[in-house]
């Protein structure tokens, strides 16, 4: 079986901090140790802060370490990361 036959489920990743012009850059540097597929990328700075989204695809049984870890991960660089399952 492929690993693209296993992202059965959806995930929306938000991100949010300080102007940071290299914050999707970070996140996917996150998500590189997860098996995944990078649905769509926005990002929108406005106000001195930056918001980024990223809808993913990925395995079902990692969502919850995907979550982890990009939690862990935001604050060393100045983001606010949240995970929300959307299937």
């Amino acid at each position: 079986m492929s690993n693209k036959a296993k992202l059965i489920s959806q995930a929306l990743i938000l991100g949010s901090g300080p102007d940071n012009p290299k914050a999707a850059e970070f996140i996917d540097g996150v998500l590189n140790d997860f098996v995944h597929e990078t649905i769509e990328s926005q990002r929108i700075d406005l106000g001195g802060r930056t918001i980024v989204a990223i809808l993913i695809a990925h395995d079902p049984a990692h969502g919850d370490a995907i979550r982890n870890e990009l939690e862990k991960a935001g604050p060393s660089f100045n983001l606010d990361i949240g995970m929300l399952e959307v299937s």
